[in-house]
């Protein structure tokens, strides 16, 4: 009965997602404020490090940082830093850098160690990050910079600034995940350590692989047979499976962007967010 149950939940989270995906738009040119414009400050010889985890990276993942403009609008001027995962704990460094804005766009594309089997993923995702580097030298890379993203900079159209924008965005995000009371940024976040936010994550990495990918290494639960009008199956077409892997995880943020609170009073959401975060 809870195989069925659970099967029933990932059909629900995948129609929420599909109709969340055709419902909400967000741009990410932004219009910028005069607010965040007087704050920018440019960046000088700033050496950054981070770990970028779904699980872990694996080594020689991609990671590509991307300068914003320092008029303060949050554009990529098209300048960027490259650099790759250095070890299976997906961690990084970019050295000397030399930038417009404090503000910066990071993107990291590889492989990552399963958090349950610690085995390699069999599709490749990508996540991103927007953050403010100019009193930190850190920055992890994660599902829930990649989820509150497209937030972010959706709250910062509509007139907010950087860190209050953050601020809401990271709120709104805890609370779809049942944690209201962590308050932490998520680019201070690993899910090897031992805080009380760092756990939350670990927690949510592991529901966002199990949705993708199942329990089992290279099958997808979700991929039943009356639920291919929105999955491929991965031995039909193992390119196409892994791009509807990463629009999957795509959509869940763009329902997260969207300007309406009651977008997360969704039922079919909110009973398979259950499953895994209130009825422990």
């Amino acid at each position: 009965m809870f195989e069925l149950y659970n099967l029933n939940m990932k059909k629900w989270l995948g129609a929420a997602l599909a109709l969340g995906a055709m419902m909400v738009a967000c741009s990410t040119e932004m219009a910028g404020t005069s607010e965040e414009s007087e704050g920018v400050v440019a960046i000088v010889d700033k050496n950054l490090a981070g770990v970028v985890q779904k699980g872990p990276f694996v080594t020689g993942s991609s990671i590509v940082l991307k300068e914003t403009s320092a008029e303060g609008n949050f554009r990529p001027t098209g300048r960027m830093f490259y650099a790759t995962i250095r070890s299976d704990s997906g961690d990084f460094q970019i050295d000397g850098l030399n930038l417009e804005s404090q503000y910066v766009r990071l993107e990291a594309t590889g492989y990552y160690k399963r958090e349950k089997t610690a085995e390699n993923s069999v599709c490749q995702v990508s996540l991103r990050a927007l953050s403010d580097i100019n009193n930190r030298e850190q920055i992890n890379v994660n599902v829930l910079t990649h989820l509150e993203y497209d937030r972010t900079l959706a709250l910062i159209k509509k007139g907010m600034s950087f860190t209050e924008a953050k601020k809401q965005a990271r709120q709104e995000l805890m609370k779809t995940f049942y944690y209201d009371d962590l308050a932490e940024d998520s680019e201070n976040l690993n899910i090897n350590n031992s805080g009380d936010a760092d756990k939350a994550l670990k927690k949510i990495s592991t529901f966002v692989d199990h949705i993708l990918f199942g329990e089992e290494y290279g099958t997808v639960h979700c991929h039943s047979r009356d639920y291919k009008a929105y999955f491929t199956q991965y031995e039909e077409d193992p390119e196409k499976y892994c791009e509807e892997v990463q629009n999957y995880l795509d959509n869940f943020a763009d329902i997260l962007a969207g300007d309406d609170y009651e977008r997360f009073d969704s039922q079919m959401l909110h009973d398979v967010l259950n499953v895994w975060f209130r009825e422990d």
